[in-house]
C-alpha cells in the first residue's frame, strides 16, 4: 500500500467517524414524530396545558423507557442547558446556528428544532416526561455552516436521556 492508498483510507476513516457522531448526537431527534403544536414558545419560556391527573401516568410511563442519565453519557461535557431557564453563554454559542421552539404539554412537551434554515415543522417530536432540553456542541468555536459536531437530547426529570 502507497501513500495514495494510506491517504485514501484515513480519509474515509475520518469520514466514518464524522457520520457516526453526527448520527449518535441527531438520535434524538424524529423527522416523522407528532405534528406541529398549536403554539410554541422560545428557549426561555414555554406555555403550559397541563393536568396533574393525566401527567402522572405519562410521566411513570416515561420514566420507565428512559435511558441512562446524561450526565454518565461520555457527550455530557459539551451538553448546554437551553431550554428552560436563562441559557448559559456556552448555551447561547452553542445554539447560534438553530431555531428551537419548545411547547409544555400535558405529560412532557414537543420540541421543534431545525438547523442551517431548514424547516422547523418537519422536525418535531413529542417527548412523554420531557423536562429539559440540552443542545450537543463539541466545537463551540466551529460554528460554521456544514459544520456538525452538533445535537439535541431531551430528559425527563431526574436527568435520563428521552428516546
Amino acid at each position: 500500500m502507497g501513500p495514495r492508498g494510506l491517504t485514501v483510507l484515513s480519509i474515509a476513516g475520518i469520514a466514518g467517524l464524522t457520520f457516526g457522531i453526527v448520527g449518535w448526537n441527531q438520535r434524538g431527534i424524529d423527522a416523522a414524530a407528532a405534528p406541529a403544536p398549536a403554539a410554541s414558545s422560545s428557549p426561555a419560556a414555554a406555555t403550559a396545558s397541563s393536568s396533574g391527573a393525566a401527567a402522572a401516568p405519562a410521566n411513570a410511563q416515561a420514566s420507565a423507557a428512559a435511558g441512562p442519565l446524561l450526565s454518565s453519557m461520555p457527550y455530557a461535557s459539551f451538553a448546554y442547558l437551553v431550554w428552560p431557564g436563562p441559557l448559559s453563554a456556552n448555551g447561547k454559542l452553542a445554539l447560534n446556528r438553530w431555531k428551537l421552539a419548545v411547547t409544555k404539554q400535558a405529560g412532557g412537551i414537543t420540541v421543534q428544532a431545525a438547523q442551517d434554515g431548514q424547516s422547523m415543522a418537519s422536525v418535531s417530536h413529542f417527548y412523554p416526561g420531557g423536562a429539559k432540553v440540552y443542545i450537543l456542541d463539541s466545537d463551540l468555536g466551529n460554528n460554521a455552516p456544514g459544520t456538525t459536531d452538533e445535537g439535541l437530547e431531551v430528559t425527563n426529570a431526574q436527568g435520563q436521556v428521552l428516546p
